[in-house]
């Protein structure tokens, strides 16, 4: 679905990290339902992950690229942070740390056009590839999925003393994700 021209894709800026938090830990919540313990999801604070994002976004040793999408109100209603992978395999490997959309605007076109240009600043900045992890029953599996990604590995990791799998999907031509996003952003 192509998006209306009242939304935009910014970069973030440590205003918004008010804004960032609530998305945050509102995906989290409804995202993870099921899959991840309760006693995570209820724990979650958006006055912590605020403070969190407040910090990131006003360091200047962050390497992250971290995007906003508005809506026509200029309210946050998604973001996307990339950088450097965080495993250190390839200098040149950007990683997706987190793209979460509020749900009333999934599935409307709002994560390819933010991956889109993550993809675009990353590529700018010298990256080549990208990758990202996912929960394995996560349904932004098939998003990644139909951007062209492939499964490149799997991982056991705890959380709230559960074991979780992640899958790592991974564009190893960045020009071609960033493609993959902006068509898949217009459909």
């Amino acid at each position: 679905m192509a998006l209306s021209i009242d939304f935009r894709v910014r970069k973030a800026s440590p205003v918004d990290a008010s804004a960032i938090a609530r998305v945050y830990v509102s995906s989290w919540r409804s995202t993870y339902r099921g899959l991840l313990p309760d006693t995570i999801l209820r724990a979650m604070s958006e006055v912590r992950e605020t403070l969190f994002w407040w910090t990131a976004l006003c360091s200047q040793r962050n390497q992250a690229v971290t995007l906003v999408v508005e809506d026509q109100d200029s309210q946050v209603i998604g973001f996307i942070s990339a950088g450097p992978e965080r495993a250190g395999g390839s200098p040149r490997r950007a990683e997706v740390y987190t793209l979460y959309l509020l749900d009333a605007f999934q599935r409307r076109g709002f994560g390819a056009r933010l991956m889109s240009a993550a993809a675009d600043r990353l590529q700018g900045l010298g990256f080549a590839s990208l990758m990202v992890w996912v929960l394995a029953g996560n349904p932004a599996r098939a998003f990644y999925e139909r951007l062209g990604a492939q499964k490149v590995a799997t991982r056991t990791i705890r959380m709230g003393g559960r074991a979780v799998q992640e899958i790592a999907f991974a564009w190893p031509d960045l020009a071609f994700a960033r493609a993959a996003a902006a068509r898949d952003s217009h459909q």
